[in-house]
């Protein structure tokens, strides 16, 4: 009599194999997730203070108008009268009406956008890159993990 088929011992031993395969992959993809979040927002970071450092630059090389987006998508324009006259907090505000127009979305949470106003590191979103202006001072601040000291920070001067 041939008897074809595995034991119930076999097929335990087969079970057990991938129980141990399916934690350790969930712990690992897990990790990746997670410096995948942190480096997505850190990339945000260097586009978003390239994108506006080569906005401003358009200025001082004598266009009239920096070509953006409003929040809602549409076109729209900033004067370089702004940018020249040192009025960061406007710049500022259109950078991230910008970027909230173009659908940055957080890392963290794609329900939210990536764009926001906070001016410390403390108050602001975990994933978002947030543009803030005083006087001619020009902050984009990116909180890239949970604690308090996981930021980037760069100053543009608007002149």
């Amino acid at each position: 009599m041939i008897k074809k088929g595995f034991t119930l011992v076999e097929l335990l031993v087969v079970v057990a194999i991938l129980g141990v395969l399916a934690a350790v992959g969930i712990v690992a993809f897990g990790g990746f997730l997670g410096n995948a979040k942190v480096n997505a927002s850190k990339t945000n970071h260097s586009n978003a203070t390239s994108f506006i450092q080569a906005s401003l630059t358009k200025c001082s090389l004598g266009d009239t108008t920096i070509a953006l987006k409003a929040a809602n998508g549409s076109a729209t324009t900033l004067a370089c009268s702004s940018v020249t006259g040192g009025d960061a907090s406007t710049v500022a505000t259109a950078f991230v009406n910008h970027f909230t127009g173009e659908g940055w979305k957080n890392p963290y949470s794609t329900a939210s956008s990536a764009s926001g106003t906070a001016s410390a590191c403390g108050s602001a979103t975990t994933g978002s890159t947030n543009m803030s202006g005083s006087s001619a001072t020009l902050t984009v601040l990116t909180r890239f993990g949970s604690a308090n000291t996981d930021c980037l920070s760069a100053a543009i001067t608007v002149e």
